[in-house]
């Protein structure tokens, strides 16, 4: 059986059943995420299940959401989708949160031992944001008609660059062969000089 999430709520208490929740919430109720995306659109869903280990509660699940986001190659919308499983252990202070191993993500819980729905989440959706948003494939980006004229550009470039360094290779080379061309020492000047 799959209950509705409350909006607010206490995992101890969901924990005492083993029953599953879901969840599906519009990302206009994501305040910080909303700074990261072209748009607030779309929604969030989530289905997980409350456990208890050793003295912690804990939930894992999964989720599932679609960001607007802006191309940083070419500027112009994209879609952005996650599908992650997740696992947090609940904390009742920060200090309590320190002390939770690595492979845990902490949630730190109100004063009142409650946590909201979205505070649960957010800042996990944040942390799946990409790093520098640009479309999957060029063929997607308006941008990559250009990346081609740059790369045959580069490629063109780097040709003709060829080109003058074997020319400049000969010339040191020939340069170097005459027997009149001996390398001189820069010190050889300061044998001469006399300093009494």
């Amino acid at each position: 059986m799959v209950k509705p999430t409350p909006s607010r709520f206490n995992p101890d208490l969901l924990a005492r059943d083993s029953t599953q929740y879901s969840v599906n919430l519009p990302l206009k109720q994501f305040i910080r995420l909303q700074e990261f995306l072209l748009d607030d659109s779309g929604e969030m869903q989530a289905t997980f299940r409350f456990s208890r280990r050793k003295k912690a509660v804990m939930v894992a699940g999964q989720l599932t959401a679609n960001f607007r986001l802006q191309c940083q190659r070419c500027l112009e919308p994209m879609q952005y989708a996650v599908d992650e499983a997740f696992e947090f252990v609940f904390a009742k202070s920060e200090e309590e949160a320190q002390k939770v191993p690595e492979r845990f993500d902490p949630v730190v819980l109100d004063d009142s031992g409650q946590i909201h729905v979205v505070d649960l989440f957010e800042d996990e959706l944040i942390l799946y944001l990409p790093t520098v948003a640009r479309h999957e494939t060029e063929a997607q980006c308006e941008a990559s008609g250009y990346i081609l004229f740059i790369d045959e550009a580069r490629a063109e470039s780097t040709d003709e660059h060829t080109d003058e360094q074997v020319e400049q290779g000969k010339q040191s080379q020939s340069e170097g062969s005459g027997t009149d061309n001996v390398r001189k020492n820069p010190f050889d000047i300061l044998k001469n000089l006399d300093l009494h």
